[in-house]
């Protein structure tokens, strides 16, 4: 017995040793920080990660391990693994905030990110409570450091509020900002912000249509009974056929949560999302460029929903599987789509639906081959497999009647050699011999509504400042030939003078992160002039005909 309790107290003796010799958090976190600092982020995740293990109760452990994570998004350019990175990171900090509420640290970083990540991630209610709670304990504070802190959580906040469409909150939120730091880049960027909204405010004004008799009497049963899901469908269909879809999705929304079982409420804000989204590039875009990305999340969020209350409904799989079929890639719905088609197409349906559910499975199917030929021009770009790709890709050539327009003009003749899973994003302009800029001749609806916020056509963007956007912003092109004409006259609508300039043509593609930029230089005098450049395969071909 004695020596059974001299060997229990020798190895107790040993364990407490042991403890004494393990490391600390704070050890763990420098030496995370030091392999993250000589490019061994991997390493440094591995180490935090051990430091999780070591102190599993340790709010702070997840919150740096989340840390740690999200410095992986620096140096990724595939989207879906950025995704499953942030998600990841995410639940670190979740863990975090749940071993105690009030780790600034942790809500800092969750907070930040959720609102400035795209609003389909689904993290942005979440993060605008975390920035809520922040603001709370910033403004009780005594630190000397609260200010600061407190003028960085306002503005993340305003970012969150406009995201959510809570315009009103989103100004209080950068006022805040401004009154708080007068003169600072805070406030010059935060008094921007206030301004966008304003005319937001006013572009929606601007197109808000008049209350229909049926919809102002709806209004009133509703305002009487606000909990009736009836009353609430038949006022968001009344707003759907007057085309008022903004306001027709917010009621439907509500009929749902009132009443989430039902179908017939899905069906229609599914319906005016597929509305909403097919309307043109305009002021939303500059507003949120997720903004047409959100709307196909929430799409496929609802369908999903509805089709698990009505799984036999035919209308509603074969709506799901068109839209699961042309949606962008990101959507991740093109299996399910092509399961949906399938099912449609050994019901009942009528022939006429059959016949496009056909329809639309071949352009599934078009669109997975498709996706084969990017991953060759993307990764194997020196072989021969890509040549006979860009072979197959090259479009026949369009002629223009010049008998049409008047003279002098410049016409500009390119063919696009490429196509991505998306429509890419286009620029053509003109400057002159000294590279000043001149006009612009065209821009994809994206980019030029976009503006400032894009970084698609870094070069257009340096050159124009998008001093002539709105008047040539159009619709994207794609692969093909393409042809426009300049009539010589600058962004102000003055006539140019002779001399040198040079027409520039700049493509990028998404996802695929392929670009190309051409240019030629064309003489403006009494003689007829031409160039052609042939140089790469996205732009392959640029001809510059001058027609005096």
């Amino acid at each position: 017995m004695k020596v059974l309790v001299r060997f229990l107290m020798v190895f107790a003796l040993i364990l407490s040793m042991n403890a004494a010799l393990g490391k600390t958090l704070d050890e763990y976190v420098n030496e995370a920080e030091d392999s993250k600092n000589a490019g061994k982020l991997e390493e440094a995740i591995s180490t935090m990660e051990e430091a999780v293990g070591e102190y599993p109760n340790s709010s702070m452990a997840y919150t740096h391990l989340g840390i740690f994570i999200s410095a992986q998004m620096q140096r990724m350019t595939d989207f879906a693994e950025m995704f499953k990175v942030l998600e990841r990171a995410f639940k670190m900090w979740d863990k975090a905030i749940s071993l105690d509420s009030y780790n600034i640290v942790a809500r800092n970083y969750r907070g930040n990110w959720g609102v400035s990540i795209p609003k389909f991630m689904g993290k942005l209610e979440k993060g605008i409570a975390d920035l809520e709670f922040l603001v709370n304990i910033f403004e009780q504070s005594t630190d000397p450091g609260a200010k600061e802190q407190l003028v960085s959580t306002y503005n993340f906040l305003g970012i969150g509020y406009k995201k959510l469409g809570e315009l009103d909150k989103a100004k209080q939120s950068f006022k805040k900002v401004i009154e708080m730091v007068p003169g600072t880049e805070y406030a010059e960027d935060a008094e921007e912000n206030v301004d966008k909204i304003i005319l937001f405010e006013d572009w929606q004004s601007e197109r808000k249509k008049p209350d229909t008799q049926e919809i102002s009497e709806l209004k009133e049963k509703v305002q009487r009974e606000p909990n009736n899901a009836e009353l609430l469908i038949e006022l968001g269909e009344a707003y759907f056929d007057n085309e008022n879809y903004g306001e027709a999705e917010k009621i439907l929304k509500k009929a749902i949560n009132i009443e989430p079982s039902n179908v017939n409420a899905y069906k229609l804000l599914v319906l005016t999302l597929e509305e909403i989204d097919r309307g043109e590039y305009d002021m939303r875009i500059y507003m949120d460029t997720d903004f047409r990305t959100n709307i196909v999340f929430e799409t496929m969020k609802f369908l999903d929903k509805v089709i698990s209350l009505s799984p036999e409904d035919i209308e509603l799989r074969f709506i799901r599987g068109t839209l699961g079929v042309s949606f962008p890639f990101f959507a991740g719905k093109l299996e399910q789509g092509i399961e949906d088609l399938d099912i449609v197409i050994n019901s009942n349906a009528p022939d006429s639906t059959k016949a496009q559910a056909k329809y639309w499975l071949g352009f599934a199917y078009r669109k997975k081959a498709m996706t084969q030929w990017i991953e060759v021009v993307k990764k194997y770009k020196d072989t021969e497999a890509s040549r006979m790709v860009f072979d197959e890709m090259n479009p026949g050539v369009k002629h223009i009647d010049i008998s049409n327009y008047e003279t002098p003009i410049v016409v500009i003749d390119f063919i696009l050699g490429f196509t991505d899973e998306l429509a890419p994003q286009t620029a053509v302009w003109i400057e002159d011999g000294d590279g000043n800029f001149v006009k612009t001749i065209y821009v994809s609806g994206f980019s030029g509504y976009a503006k400032e916020k894009q970084i698609n056509l870094p070069r257009w963007a340096k050159s124009s400042e998008f001093a002539d956007v709105d008047a040539v912003t159009s619709a994207s092109i794609n692969l093909g030939h393409h042809i426009y004409v300049w009539d010589l006259k600058d962004s102000s609508e003055d006539e140019v003078k002779s001399g040198e300039y040079v027409v520039k043509v700049e493509v990028s593609y998404w996802p695929s992160m392929q670009y190309q930029r051409v240019e030629a230089p064309i003489t403006l005098k009494k003689k007829e002039g031409r160039v052609v450049i042939e140089e790469g395969n996205f732009i392959p071909y640029l001809e510059v005909k001058y027609i005096p």
